[in-house]
């Protein structure tokens, strides 16, 4: 089987790091693999490194009919699912669309069409399978992001926490997008907890249009760190007491696996997908509401209680293992072996997962 993943997205942010993690993951298992992507994105840089072989397409509606032929096509992003769209018209391959917002999907009428064509739909929770389900009348198979492995450096991890000070570090990872990643509320909840722990300090690390009132937000206070971009955050996310993920959107949140794995203990809001990975103060604190001073209390009561820290740990890890990224490997190759097998011709709509 030679599988072909297409994603087209500019930056890197948690899509592309699982594109990599699912492409690790098959080459293990030694199915060949192309990717599809971007010249000069990030994604791309990342991938030649990799030695994986690349396919570039500026643009969806180019780059067709070149290449190896491939059994199946599997899109991470959005504009992939033009591009496949076309490859299937063109010479019939069958693809297979992730999705990994909540966002519905737009109404025009070339992503319907590119929705309806596709071989398979998944999502990347519970919570955006089913909601696209509704929305396209489908069958959406739910297969869980994986946890990244990340190796932290011992010394990096030492170095960071002497740089901000040796007090507790409460972190977050994503793009600086609030209406997203809501870390104005974080911010406004590290200003009151800071009340209580003067020493603590907050980074955030990640590039976003919402950077310049996030700053003006903190007010100038050097206890709030703007890292940046990022390009191995195991040692950040290691050297963090609490990680904090206050999204007021999300589909998934992979990097709160990441941490989960990493042994850092997490407080998250309870929309979308989060609830799968957290459960009911399983694996972490839940908060309900977007209140600064629930997010103070629910950080602040993990830093003061070793027994519940140790608790969300020990329940986190083992969850964050039983996802790593050969179980999601084997869920996609279980969902591609059913479409192959189906034989799909050009004009096939319907198969197991249409239905």
């Amino acid at each position: 089987m030679h599988v072909k993943h297409v994603n087209f997205a500019k930056g890197f942010r948690g899509g592309e790091r699982q594109t990599l993690n699912l492409i690790e993951g098959l080459a293990a298992l030694g199915v060949s693999q192309t990717l599809v992507c971007r010249p000069g994105s990030e994604l791309h840089q990342r991938a030649t490194a990799a030695g994986i072989a690349i396919r570039l397409a500026g643009h969806p509606l180019r780059g067709h009919l070149a290449g190896q032929h491939s059994q199946i096509i599997h899109v991470h992003e959005a504009r992939g699912a033009y591009w496949a769209a076309i490859e299937h018209a063109l010479r019939g391959t069958p693809y297979l669309i992730t999705r990994r917002i909540p966002n519905p999907v737009s109404g025009s009428i070339a992503n319907k069409f590119a929705y309806k064509r596709a071989a398979g739909l998944v999502g990347v929770s519970r919570d955006v399978a089913e909601r696209l389900g509704f929305q396209t009348g489908r069958k959406v198979l739910p297969i869980l992001d994986s946890c990244s492995v990340h190796a932290p450096d011992v010394a990096r991890v030492a170095a960071i926490k002497a740089e901000l000070g040796g007090g507790p570090i409460i972190g977050h990872v994503g793009a600086l997008h609030d209406h997203h990643k809501g870390q104005s509320i974080l911010i406004a909840a590290f200003q009151i907890l800071t009340q209580t722990y003067p020493d603590a300090r907050l980074v955030l690390l990640g590039e976003g249009p919402d950077r310049p009132e996030f700053e003006r937000q903190a007010n100038g206070d050097p206890r709030i760190f703007f890292a940046g971009f990022q390009a191995e955050v195991g040692s950040w996310i290691a050297a963090m007491d609490v990680f904090a993920f206050p999204s007021r959107e999300e589909g998934l949140g992979s990097s709160v696996l990441d941490a989960m794995l990493l042994g850092v203990p997490v407080v998250s809001s309870m929309v979308g997908g989060l609830p799968e990975l957290i459960g009911v103060d399983q694996r972490g604190l839940m908060v309900g509401d977007q209140d600064p001073q629930a997010w103070a209390d629910a950080i602040g009561q993990i830093l003061e209680n070793a027994a519940l820290r140790h608790r969300l740990r020990e329940a986190a890890r083992k969850f964050a293992l039983a996802h790593d990224i050969a179980a999601m490997t084997k869920d996609y190759l279980d969902v591609y072996n059913a479409i192959v097998a189906a034989q799909f011709s050009r004009n096939t709509v319907g198969d197991p997962l249409h239905e």
